[in-house]
C-alpha cells in the first residue's frame, strides 16, 4: 500500500515572487525542486535547513552553493519569504516588524 503524502499548506510572498522571476530558468528549476522537498516534508541532508542567526524567526535552506530559500513554519503552513544568495542572508537575521 503506498504511504499518504503529507503536504503543507503554502503562502509565497510578493518578495519571493519578485525574487524568483529573476532566476534563470535553470536556478528556478533548483529552486522548485528544493520547495517541493520543504511543503512535502521530505528529508535531504542537501537542504541543509538552519535557523538563521541572531533571532532564529526565519530558517534558510540551501538550493544549490549560492542560493538559499529563506522561509518560516508556523501551523502547519510554511510561508516562503525570498529567496537570496548566501551572502544576503544576513540582512534576514532579525526578526521583521509588521
Amino acid at each position: 500500500m503506498a504511504r499518504k503524502q503529507t503536504f503543507l499548506a503554502v503562502v509565497w510572498s510578493a518578495i519571493w515572487k519578485e525574487s524568483y522571476a529573476k532566476l534563470s530558468a535553470e536556478r528556478q528549476a533548483a529552486c522548485d525542486e528544493a520547495a517541493m522537498a520543504l511543503i512535502k516534508q521530505t528529508s535531504s541532508s542537501g537542504l541543509r535547513i538552519k535557523p538563521i542567526q541572531p533571532a532564529k524567526y526565519y530558517l534558510e535552506a540551501r538550493i544549490n552553493s549560492g542560493d538559499r530559500i529563506i522561509f518560516r513554519l508556523s501551523e502547519g503552513t510554511i510561508f516562503f519569504i525570498d529567496v537570496v544568495t548566501h551572502d544576503d542572508i544576513s540582512r534576514y537575521g532579525k526578526r521583521l516588524r509588521a
